[in-house]
């Protein structure tokens, strides 16, 4: 690729490594029948609001894009035009762009176009697609700066390559040699005395010991495959939680932008800031405005209006714009907890999700006090060994805080 003169600042630089934008993600979202689009793509549009301008507070030079910027490889029009509006302000701005695509994007046939190819179609200034293994390079401060890129590997290269054969699965050993391979040949491409930095969308082994991932003949290396010279920074993506995979260089996944299910519950999201030369690279987290995902287990064996009682036992936790889930415990023959019920009693969740557990053994009979909230309540404190002993002083606030709600 040319070298595309972009002067400004002074040396180290930072950078803006982000990954998984999933762009189109319409999980536990709803339909917005006026704009035709899924409201999931609104906490997309705001997180990556946030991140832009993170860009121009923090004076970034380059971001990087390590993979699944879309969901599919079809976005919609409205999809593709959240990622346009994040692409024009950070071009605007002449801060520039490099994109690889992920497995989320990126075609598996040769030749064919991947959703972000229009965007290098148009000239997009400062925006560099990568959609194949190479190194693209630019001038920044009157210096080189490289971007080596390895886009999500697929199987026929590998097979190419000849370090697998035709129909079988590759090994992780044979992907870590193919991946290598692939560090070298990048490493050999970089211009002399270039600050240069590595990105790539795939598994690192370290991720999959540490979790029940399985990359199921997936590309994947040991994280010190990618760590060498000349790169200061390895920017990675495809792993949804950010973390650390090896030391110098450092070997980073900055995760995804929002959460995507109830496993991220209690990851959070963003992107990391990277000052960096040519030796060295510091970094730091900063934060995403992601959706809240919220898990309630609830016991309602025996409970009359289920629906009620949830509502009430919900009341503990801060629901605002949350995604919700509920798991019930519910006895055989109970009447069921009904979504469509509960839900126009918690109108400030965003989204409510209903799991039931059926318990089939012996229970207590139930006592009518339970078709009073307070009862219901006191019903909920009886049930649970953890609050039992604690019943009366629950209660007494309970029934303190109650009237001085009436009396208000």
């Amino acid at each position: 690729m040319p070298i595309v003169a972009a002067k400004r600042g002074a040396l180290p630089i930072k950078i803006l490594h982000i990954a998984d934008l999933h762009i189109g993600d319409r999980r536990y979202g709803r339909f917005d029948p006026v704009r035709s689009v899924n409201t999931r793509l609104d906490d997309q549009r705001l997180c990556l609001n946030s991140l832009a301008d993170t860009a121009l507070k923090e004076r970034v030079r380059a971001v990087i894009l390590a993979g699944d910027i879309y969901h599919s490889r079809t976005p919609t029009p409205a999809e593709e035009d959240v990622f346009a509006e994040f692409i024009a302000r950070l071009s605007g701005a002449n801060i520039e762009i490099f994109a690889i695509t992920g497995n989320h994007e990126r075609p598996s046939n040769p030749g064919r176009a991947s959703p972000l190819t229009h965007i290098d179609t148009l000239r997009i200034p400062n925006f560099h697609l990568i959609n194949e293994p190479s190194v693209a390079t630019v001038i920044i401060d009157g210096e080189p700066f490289a971007v080596a890129a390895i886009p999500w590997p697929l199987r026929r290269e590998i097979v190419a390559a000849g370090f697998a054969q035709e129909g079988e699965t590759p090994s992780p050993v044979a992907w870590d040699a193919y991946i290598a391979s692939l560090v070298r040949r990048l490493a050999a491409e970089v211009p002399p005395d270039a600050i240069a930095i590595l990105t790539a969308h795939l598994w690192t082994v370290d991720v999959v010991t540490d979790s029940p991932f399985d990359p199921r003949g997936e590309p994947i290396c040991r994280a010190e495959t990618l760590a060498r010279s000349p790169f200061s920074y390895i920017a990675l993506g495809h792993i949804h939680k950010h973390r650390l995979s090896w030391p110098s260089p450092p070997v980073v996944y900055s995760g995804s932008i929002d959460r995507t299910d109830f496993s991220e519950a209690r990851i959070a999201k963003g992107a990391v800031v990277v000052e960096i030369d040519r030796q060295t690279a510091s970094w730091r987290f900063v934060e995403t405005p992601a959706r809240r995902f919220v898990d309630i287990e609830m016991n309602l064996e025996g409970f009359p209006q289920p629906a009620e009682s949830a509502a009430i036992m919900a009341r503990n936790y801060d629901l605002e714009g949350a995604i919700l889930r509920i798991t019930a415990t519910q006895a055989k023959g109970d009447t069921p907890l009904d979504g469509r019920r509960l839900r126009p009693k918690l109108p400030e969740v965003f989204f409510l999700r209903i799991v039931r557990k059926i318990e089939s053994g012996e229970r207590e009979p139930f006592s009518a006090r339970a078709f009073t909230p307070m009862g219901a309540l006191e019903e909920y404190i009886s049930r649970d060994k953890t609050l039992a002993p604690f019943k009366d002083r629950l209660m007494k606030l309970a029934r303190s805080l109650s009237e001085e709600v009436r009396g208000k």
